[in-house]
């Protein structure tokens, strides 16, 4: 007979590591379902040893009888169906999340600052309330002056940055009326159509000694204006004060006047106050303007503007031979923009070509006078003035004039229910309702006046 083969049984470890992983995927079978609700799985790891011990034959399992108890959550108000004295288990989260370290914030690059910036300014002529052209705008029934509609029509025009004049008056309450001497009630006028900067030097300014220049200083800053030109001590007088930001650009504003009247001379020379009102005669040179824009400059000033009243030359439609050359040593001085005004009439505006200390050379804008913004006067060279509009950059290293342009202007003067009322407009626009014939014409030759008396080669653009 042949032999029966001897088949080799199956080895206790191979049988363990079935039962083992049959355990186990039976367990995640019956626990994977509750992750989703709102259940409590706790595996007795006891009974599951005592269920998987092996005896002398394999063990038959089903999955009722591995010893898995269900808790329901707290939050069901249901009980656990697991018995109280057997210990529960928390089960570790199957996907625990993998805790990472918080990404540091990397700091964005910062952007090297680029220096200077852009600006625009507009700079108008003299205001000059004179006798009639105050007791013109007083109304009887009110007991009060009012002024407000004579720049009404040009609001639209101070619209800069930095919108100034050269007011040519004391404002002092303690003192009599007259030409030079006028009521408060001319600031509201400048003000609500945007002028922020007034410059009080002129030839008149101290002629009622230090109290009559600190009250015009008082009221015009009550207003919300920037005093140039005049100061009631010696602080205000700084010329780190004269340096404004305008559009990111460090811009120095210097104002002076070239002449005193002998009552102002001799009342400012008693006080001691040689600061009140910056000084710098014609006929003497421009030393002393050329140490104050090498001082800002030290300071830190981007653009420079000088601001001068030629009282001297009062009258005049052209330069005299001593301004052009005090304009030329500003301009080689390194002075940007030079603004004139006193002269109460129109002068020519023009490229000055500075030549600097370094031997480079550089340009320089310069309006000799704008003339008389506002003015009782009605002679025809008086009642055309202008308004400059500059554009200006600075880059860091250079001062760019991206436009310059002008709004030429007229005094408009009519006569309604017996008295006289004034309006400043536009030359070039058309002529406002109400305006008769005769004074369509007037304001026509105002704007060949300005044109004329500003120059056939002037660098400038209406607006």
């Amino acid at each position: 007979m042949a032999k029966r083969k001897k088949y080799r049984g199956v080895s206790i470890g191979t049988v363990v590591m079935l039962l083992a992983t049959c355990a186990v995927i039976l367990g995640f079978a019956a626990i994977l379902p509750k992750l989703g609700s709102n259940t409590d799985v706790t595996i007795d790891t006891g009974k599951v040893l005592q269920a998987l011990s092996l005896g002398d034959g394999l063990p038959e399992l089903s999955l009722s009888e591995i010893p898995i108890s269900v808790t329901k959550a707290a939050s069901s108000g249901q009980t656990a169906t697991s018995k109280p004295a057997e210990p529960v288990v928390t089960p570790m989260a199957l996907f625990q999340p993998i805790a990472t370290a918080a990404p540091v914030a990397t700091a964005a690059p910062t952007a090297t600052p680029v220096p200077g910036g852009r600006f625009t300014a507009t700079f108008g002529g003299s205001i000059i309330v004179n006798t009639e052209l105050r007791q013109d705008n007083y109304y009887k029934e009110s007991k009060k002056y009012d002024f407000s509609d004579i720049l009404s029509l040009m609001k639209n025009e101070f619209t800069a940055d930095l919108s100034m004049v050269t007011l040519e008056n004391i404002i002092y309450p303690e003192g009599k009326l007259s030409d030079t001497n006028t009521t408060e009630a001319v600031l509201p006028m400048l003000s609500s159509v945007g002028i922020d900067m007034v410059a009080l030097g002129y030839r008149n300014a101290y002629d009622l000694g230090m109290n009559g220049l600190a009250a015009t200083i008082a009221a015009a800053k009550n207003e919300g204006m920037t005093v140039v030109g005049a100061y009631a001590d010696e602080a205000s007088a700084s010329l780190d004060q004269r340096i404004v930001e305008l559009g990111g650009v460090k811009v120095a504003v210097l104002h002076y006047t070239d002449v005193l009247t002998d009552k102002g001379k001799k009342a400012i020379n008693k006080d001691k106050n040689a600061f009140a009102v910056p000084l710098d005669a014609v006929s003497n040179g421009a030393d002393a303007i050329l140490a104050d824009v090498t001082a800002v400059r030290e300071k830190g000033a981007q653009v420079v503007v000088v601001s001068l009243s030629w009282s001297a030359a009062s009258g005049k439609t052209s330069p005299t031979k001593k301004q052009t050359a005090f304009a030329q040593q500003l301009a080689d001085g390194g002075v940007d923009v030079i603004i004139g005004a006193g002269s109460r009439a129109v002068q020519p505006v023009t490229w000055l070509t500075g030549n600097l200390a370094d031997g480079t050379t550089k340009q320089t804008l310069c309006a000799y006078s704008l003339g008389s913004l506002v003015n009782g006067s009605r002679s025809n060279a008086n009642v055309a003035a202008m308004l400059l509009h500059l554009d200006i950059s600075y880059d860091g290293r250079q001062v760019t004039f991206n436009k310059v342009s002008y709004t030429p202007t007229y005094i408009w003067r009519f006569k309604q229910d017996g008295r006289y009322y004034y309006r400043v407009v536009a030359s070039d626009l058309p002529a406002p309702d109400g305006m008769s014939d005769s004074q369509i014409e007037s304001k026509e030759r105002a704007l060949k006046n300005t044109q004329k008396y500003m120059g056939s080669d002037a660098p400038v653009t209406l607006r």
